[in-house]
């Protein structure tokens, strides 16, 4: 699933304020339910970050979720710096 530029900027400022209140918003994107989820300091990693699985769910992706990270990391967005 590819962002457009306005959902890949507010994914941004949703990861500085989930680094600020570790706490992450999630959702399964079948039934427009939105869930939020204590983040602990171990998974504020700073590789981590919001990505998706392939679907529309949008969920925190964290090197301490082994599965996760190993499957859908490449999707985290991130602030391309050059």
């Amino acid at each position: 699933m590819s962002h457009t530029d306005q959902e890949k900027l507010f994914l941004i400022e949703l990861e500085a304020l989930t680094r600020k209140h570790h706490m992450a918003i999630g959702g399964c994107g079948c039934c427009g339910s939105p869930r939020i989820q204590k983040i602990e300091e171990g998974e504020l990693d700073s590789r981590a970050g919001y990505g998706t699985n392939g679907t529309s769910e949008i969920l925190w992706i964290s090197p301490t979720d082994e599965y996760d990270w190993e499957n859908y990391s490449s999707s985290i967005v991130k602030i391309q710096r050059h």
